[in-house]
């Protein structure tokens, strides 16, 4: 029964006995018995209990209307909300699988058009002049080092540059390098062609005219006791080890060719080694490589070395050679001497096993001797970078020390320079240098040429 029936019922029932009370009195207002009270005052009474028990009825229906009806509420919400999840998570999905999508299509894209728009023009360009004492050289030179790199795509890179030097009266064209890149991974690139000798620290990374320090290159290093330069495979990487970390390369390439020939070089020149050796002469190959530990961000020191059969055509016997490096690396800008202390190093050693040269006396031979080379530099340089003055913290003076010992050979020549320079930074890759050099020879052709050194240098 519904509360607003029961209530009317309850309400209709108290007037009618309301009404039947009334139309007594009025038959006879003068007398009620005690017997009519009771029945009246029982009547009431359990009208009064019913009216109660309704009342309690009423409301327990209607709490528990109301809490049914706030559940059912509940269970639609919680429904609404798991769609809305599911919903989401099929849009997140959705949104997923798009952005998938577009970076296929992207790398589709960049693959299909292989190096049209990464391919970079870097380089370098110098102006020198050199003049040296005792009836040395005195002349200005020219240098163009134009670099190629191309980004065929993340994993394939190819790197070429060519040398256009002044020789008398001609200009001479040099691949300095051209060699293709891939990228195995993290820690493997993998490299094919001509590229530059990865165990003469020197040469791969201090060359550069705007990079290296001084006008001219260090003697044993450069045009000395090892290769600028090979042409073959190499595969280089760097491995993490905590807070160290160690650098690798290795290479096979052609072997450098044995100078043995009296008939078509000088007798000083026999027993030295020809390392653009680009024909193969004699078909040797040669092995080398190098290892950098980095102790410390700042400090890198490196061993390198390649080992080569080197025996002449037609010759019985084999002849080897084993050329060895080690070089130090400290760079570091301090707070404490406002600016950068650069600290460079690098000895090498070169020998090849006897051999008998000149047998048919050509230049009164035959000649055997102990075919050991050495020799080395060690460079220092500080620009006061963090001072005030303009003027001061552009400036970069350096010191050089470097030496060649080979007078226990045929070149019979040793030779040792210190070298005084400054240094102005016109920007960040351009530098004009002066520099002064004391040079000392000894042996039966010894020559001494002091020089003075200036160059202009811009990378770009």
């Amino acid at each position: 029964m519904k509360p607003i029936t029961v209530i009317l019922v309850a309400f209709s029932i108290a007037w009618a006995g309301s009404d039947m009370r009334a139309e007594d009195q009025s038959a006879d207002t003068n007398y009620v018995s005690k017997a009519e009270y009771l029945k009246l005052k029982a009547e009431h009474d359990k009208l009064r209990q019913e009216m109660d028990a309704w009342k309690a009825q009423m409301e327990g229906l209607i709490k528990s209307g109301a809490a049914s009806q706030t559940q059912g509420l509940s269970n639609q919400v919680q429904e609404l909300q798991k769609k809305d999840a599911a919903r989401q998570a099929e849009t997140d999905q959705a949104f997923d699988d798009v952005e998938k999508r577009l970076k296929d299509v992207k790398a589709m894209a960049k693959d299909s058009f292989p190096g049209t728009t990464k391919m970079l023009l870097t380089g370098y360009g110098t102006g020198g002049f050199i003049a040296q004492d005792h009836g040395g050289s005195t002349l200005f030179n020219a240098t163009f080092n134009p670099i190629f790199l191309w980004k065929l795509s993340d994993r394939l890179l190819f790197e070429g540059e060519l040398e256009a030097e002044l020789e008398g009266h001609e200009t001479s064209l040099a691949l300095e390098m051209a060699h293709i890149s891939y990228l195995l991974n993290d820690y493997i690139t993998i490299s094919a062609g001509k590229f530059l000798n990865p165990m003469n620290y020197f040469v791969e990374r201090q060359h550069m005219g705007w990079v290296n320090k001084l006008p001219d290159k260090p003697l044993a290093v450069y045009d000395g006791l090892t290769p600028e330069a090979n042409v073959g495979f190499q595969i280089r990487g760097g491995i993490p080890v905590g807070p160290t970390k160690f650098g690798y390369a290795f290479y096979v390439a052609n072997a450098p060719e044995l100078n043995a020939d009296p008939t078509s070089i000088g007798a000083s020149d026999l027993g030295t080694l020809e390392f653009n050796n680009f024909d193969n002469v004699g078909n040797h190959v040669a092995f080398g490589g190098r290892v950098g530990f980095y102790p410390i961000p700042e400090l890198e020191l490196g061993y390198g070395f390649q080992y080569a059969d080197v025996t002449p055509p037609a010759t019985s016997g084999t002849v080897n050679s084993l050329l060895q490096s080690v070089d130090l690396s400290y760079v570091r800008d301090s707070v404490r001497l406002k600016g950068i202390v650069n600290l460079k190093a690098q000895w090498v050693w070169s020998h090849v096993d006897k051999f008998t040269y000149d047998p048919d006396g050509t230049l009164g031979g035959p000649v055997i001797f102990n075919n050991n080379r050495d020799g080395g530099y060690v460079q220092l340089a500080y620009r006061p970078s963090r001072v005030e003055n303009v003027f001061l913290k552009n400036l970069e003076p350096i010191f050089r020390f470097d030496v060649l010992n080979q007078a226990r050979t045929l070149t019979g020549v040793d030779e040792t320079r210190y070298t005084v320079g400054l240094n102005y930074w016109l920007g960040q890759s351009t530098v004009f240098k002066a520099a002064y050099q004391f040079d000392y020879q000894s042996g039966p052709d010894a020559e001494r040429h002091n020089a003075v050194l200036l160059q202009l240098v811009t990378g770009f």
